[in-house]
């Protein structure tokens, strides 16, 4: 079962003492498959989680990995009892890693996790197992497909999105999720408390928005079209905004197809 928000500290106490050190392991070679979404659990208040942020960072640099991953950060809020409240950090994030969790069928809740297409996990800083599970992912193809057309911004901050998903081959006897997501890049924090206390940190792909669009059947050959309108704040700066569209399953957690692009 799932750790209360109590216990959660304590697990994370725990979790710090597994290695995270990056192997410096090559990129997956190119594969069919694609493009994966890989989603980083971290917190600026926790002193493990920024090795994991660069490492995420270098993902999306990664020539080798153009097109075939899908980067999201995802920050927590439940290490801001140390002291350092992260700016990005929301409980919806923190419940969506306990919902991972519980698909997992496991009690484990730590920063940072990477989760890899919503069906596997890793510690966020291990680079080579965060390259085995990417290779994994990629070598069998999406079920389904996502699509993307991005209107430039309103003067009013109102962002209207247009999204389609198909699948090509059955995935669930129900219903699943198409989710948007809105991300920013280039983010500089100078942390004043807590375990980074005096560092700044840089972290790229931060999640601010995350939308349910609308829903797709299970079935082979379903499709369908939709669009959302999303509220920017005027205070992000548009050059570091990008949008990410997936298809999820609401009872595995498996993500069957995956688009991004950037405003």
């Amino acid at each position: 079962m799932l750790l209360s928000a109590i216990l959660a500290p304590v697990l994370l106490s725990l979790m710090l003492l597994l290695p995270n050190g990056s192997s410096g392991g090559a990129a997956p070679a190119a594969a069919s498959g694609g493009p994966v979404l890989i989603e980083l659990f971290t917190s600026q208040g926790c002193a493990s989680c920024p090795p994991a942020d660069r490492l995420l960072s270098r993902l999306a640099r990664d020539p080798k990995l153009a097109g075939k991953v899908i980067p999201l950060a995802f920050h927590v809020d439940y290490w801001d009892y140390i002291g350092w409240q992260d700016p990005f950090g929301s409980p919806r994030w923190s419940q969506r890693q306990k919902d991972y969790a519980k698909a997992f069928r496991s009690n484990r809740i730590y920063t940072p996790q990477l989760v890899v297409g919503g069906s596997a996990e890793c510690v966020g800083s291990q680079e080579r197992e965060v390259l085995k599970r990417i290779g994994d992912a990629l070598a069998a193809p999406p079920a389904g497909r996502v699509t993307l057309a991005v209107e430039p911004p309103t003067p009013e901050g109102h962002l209207r999105v247009k999204i389609g998903a198909s699948l090509a081959q059955a995935t669930a006897p129900h219903d699943l999720d198409v989710w948007v997501a809105v991300f920013q890049t280039g983010l500089v924090t100078p942390v004043g408390a807590g375990e980074s206390a005096s560092h700044t940190l840089h972290d790229d792909y931060v999640v601010r928005r995350l939308e349910k669009a609308f829903t797709l059947p299970g079935t082979a050959g379903a499709q369908r079209s939709g669009e959302i309108v999303l509220g920017l704040d005027k205070r992000w700066k548009m050059s570091g905004l990008g949008v990410a569209a997936f298809l999820q399953d609401p009872a595995t957690l498996r993500i069957h197809g995956a688009y991004s692009t950037r405003i």
